[in-house]
């Protein structure tokens, strides 16, 4: 062969390796740790902030109507990133059978003024809408248009949180991070003619048969880093299964000063999806988390469990007050429990 030829061949090739490396080193870094808790945070709680519902159907004539798909996919989004928060599957999909039900529920609910998981008649009554009112979580608001016209991925939230004196058990958190949960149905309806009234119904409904999970437990705030905005009055811990009547619950912070906490549930309860113990630790959740830190939580004298005594370390990270909800969002009228 042509030395100058063979000489181009091989140049040729030095330079397609140089580029192809070239290529591989400008790939997107792959985040770990603490980066990664960051990122998926502004990629998927942030980046899900509420958009308005897009409502199409009207209390007259109960027309139930749709809301816009990127709504609903932002809403999926959200219940995936909570249950990636703490350790669980995320690849929870729509039910789009279910969603339907959830319109008609939502509806059900501003045309009588009302939240109950139990419908029974009135206007817009329809089975689908008693099915999906009582295998769902519900949320209503009345009063304030910014809230009303947006009702859907802050009510993820409100269902994290899980405020007032109906929920102490936490239901609601409940049903969102149950492992063997594989799909949900969701929908909203607003009505800005009747002092913007709005609903949002999260349906489980028979979607909670999915494969056996591999999780010690599962606790909110997680055993993993976590964003100080998401860190809620009200913590709780579960295992399937388990006892917690006579369990105990203790903080630390990170300096390793005791923490008081106020237990708020720890009995049974009928139709949950999971044993649960719930509590208040004292201080000021999530506004008094002014920087990074830690809390120590350990939950002793557990029965029916593989052990009898876990501890772990919630890693809040702080976030910008930018990125943090605003008083609007948190503004839900009432959340029923189940």
């Amino acid at each position: 062969m042509n030395k100058r030829i063979l000489f181009a061949s091989l140049f040729l090739l030095f330079l397609g390796f140089t580029i192809s490396s070239c290529g591989k080193d400008e790939e997107e870094e792959v985040l770990t740790g603490l980066d990664a808790a960051k990122k998926d945070y502004e990629d998927n709680y942030v980046g899900t902030k509420a958009i308005p519902i897009a409502w199409t159907g009207s209390t007259t004539g109960c027309a139930s109507g749709e809301i816009s798909n990127t709504v609903r996919n932002n809403v999926i989004q959200r219940v995936n990133y909570y249950r990636r928060l703490v350790g669980l599957p995320d690849n929870i999909t729509l039910n789009s059978s279910q969603n339907q039900k959830c319109q008609e529920a939502a509806l059900y609910m501003i045309a009588n003024h009302t939240i109950t998981h139990y419908p029974s008649g009135g206007l817009c009554y329809t089975a689908g809408a008693a099915d999906a009112a009582g295998h769902g979580n519900l949320a209503v608001s009345n009063g304030s248009a910014e809230l009303s016209a947006m009702h859907s991925v802050n009510a993820v939230s409100g269902y994290i949180e899980d405020p007032g004196a109906n929920n102490l058990a936490v239901g609601h958190r409940a049903w969102i991070l149950f492992p063997q949960l594989t799909a949900m149905g969701t929908g909203s309806c607003y009505n800005p003619a009747d002092n913007n009234w709005t609903a949002n119904c999260l349906m489980w409904g028979d979607n909670t048969s999915g494969p056996a999970v591999n999780i010690e437990f599962v606790a909110y705030p997680p055993a993993d880093y976590m964003p100080s905005s998401l860190v809620f009055p009200r913590w709780s811990f579960s295992i399937q299964g388990a006892n917690f009547n006579s369990a105990t619950v203790s903080m630390t912070n990170k300096a390793g000063a005791n923490i008081a906490c106020s237990i708020i549930h720890q009995s049974a309860q009928s139709g949950a999806p999971d044993a649960r113990i719930a509590w208040e630790p004292a201080g000021n959740f999530p506004g008094g988390i002014t920087g990074d830190t830690e809390y120590n939580v350990t939950i002793a004298n557990v029965s029916g469990a593989p052990k009898t005594s876990y501890t772990y370390t919630v890693k809040v990270f702080h976030v910008t007050s930018s990125a943090k909800r605003t008083t609007s969002q948190e503004g839900f009228k009432e959340i029923l429990s189940l």
